[in-house]
């Protein structure tokens, strides 16, 4: 079988998700090639190593990479983002000329407007594609503060209901991400429920002597280390940290630690200046996404935050997997069902979002918890990681799908001789 991954993001940035599947394909002996855009995400500046071009073509791992021109920008103004999703839409279906030929197409999403790109390649190439949503368009760009138009928020849900009844079959993530879909008429046969997966491979946890090591080397010694790793971004309402930081004690060994980049950081650094808490919180830039599993683990407890929203009833943020992998407490701000993973696992404690007193409350739980219970806390949640969603069980599942409808639009042909 041969497969054409089409996504926006793709590594080196940090959006693991298209890769991994490339990758673990292409090892199973699938021909795979990938038509992906110019690496920006998530500042908004071009990758070292890469210009600006039409087409740039490399081979990785095996795999044929086609990148096309897209406008570098991931900031607040909705015309730099529009000309960023614009861009690759366009240049994406010119970008499947230079790959091989391909039975299916999988698409991961957001942005929306990569669902055009795909509907494009598929009429093109008269080929079948999955799209895999991980965010709601609309909703989640309204969520985010970027777009308040309600004509261009009617014309983007049309355009949302096009890629739905185009796409040949649909991945979401949770259940009510599913039932948003059944709910704006799509056929319940064709979406269903993929989970996100864990490396069991390259999930070893780290010494206490590299713990320690880390933990001097970030100015953590004798604090007790909320973190916070990934995406800064208005979505994640990163506000209500910064006010939590101000309501731990000054002199009490509190320090919250902001790993990553994205179009909120700036405002969020001036805010925690004028609360006068850069004492209490800590902003660092982001990491190559190898290093992350070893900072996760080196700190006390793992923060995840989301604005309060029907949103977060249709999203699991994938750094919650990376969380339970590390083995350490999660202080879960959300509902939905990233709250419902935390509550299954007994991995940690589920606050109100958006709310700077709980948070406080929250982290001062958990350093007053005895060590042995903290451990405990985050050993039931690696083990029910591992235990539910390895990578090698779900990405089975996909590699079914994908077989399935690569065999409904090219007939029993043996798809999987490349």
């Amino acid at each position: 079988m041969r497969v054409l991954i089409l996504s926006q993001y793709y590594k080196p940035e940090p959006i693991p998700k298209p890769a991994e599947l490339a990758e673990e394909l292409s090892h199973k002996g699938y021909s795979v090639s990938v038509v992906t855009g110019l690496p920006n995400y998530p500042t908004g500046v071009l990758y070292p190593g890469f210009r600006l071009g039409l087409v740039q073509r490399e081979t990785a791992d095996g795999i044929s990479i086609a990148r096309t021109f897209e406008f570098p920008y991931h900031g607040t103004n909705p015309i730099g983002r529009i000309l960023n999703y614009i861009s690759f839409m366009i240049t994406a279906p010119l970008g499947s000329f230079f790959v091989p030929r391909c039975d299916v197409m999988y698409v991961w999403h957001p942005p929306l407007t990569v669902g055009v790109a795909a509907w494009l390649i598929a009429r093109l190439h008269a080929i079948p594609f999955i799209y895999d949503v991980q965010d709601i368009w609309p909703e989640t760009v309204v969520l985010s503060g970027m777009l308040r138009n309600k004509l261009v928020i009617r014309m983007l849900s049309r355009l949302e209901r096009f890629v739905y009844l185009r796409a040949d079959h649909i991945f979401v993530v949770t259940r009510g991400a599913r039932e948003n879909l059944l709910e704006k008429g799509v056929n319940p046969e064709k979406v269903s429920v993929m989970p996100h997966w864990i490396d069991e491979t390259k999930a070893a946890q780290i010494d206490t002597e590299t713990r320690q090591r880390v933990r001097q080397a970030y100015g953590w010694t004798n604090k007790f280390v909320s973190l916070f790793a990934g995406n800064i971004g208005i979505v994640q309402g990163l506000q209500a940290v910064v006010q939590a930081a101000a309501l731990l004690p000054r002199d009490g060994g509190f320090l919250i630690s902001l790993i990553g980049d994205g179009a909120d950081k700036q405002r969020l650094r001036e805010l925690a200046k004028s609360l006068d808490v850069v004492d209490r919180i800590q902003f660092l830039d982001r990491h190559p996404a190898e290093e992350m599993p070893v900072l996760m683990e080196a700190a006390d407890t793992l923060v995840v935050h989301l604005k309060n929203a029907p949103m977060a009833h249709w999203v699991i943020p994938t750094k919650i997997f990376a969380y339970l992998s590390a083995g350490r407490p999660i202080l879960m701000a959300m509902d939905g069902a990233g709250a419902d993973l935390v509550r299954d696992s007994g991995a940690g404690i589920i606050i109100p979002p958006e709310d700077a007193t709980a948070l406080s409350q929250g982290i001062r739980a958990l350093r007053d918890l005895p060590p042995e219970n903290r451990a405990a806390m985050g050993r039931r949640g690696r083990e029910y990681l591992l235990t539910n969603f390895s990578k090698r069980a779900v990405l089975a599942q996909y590699e079914q799908k994908l077989r399935m409808v690569a065999r409904r639009a090219n007939g029993p042909r043996d798809l999987v001789k490349t």
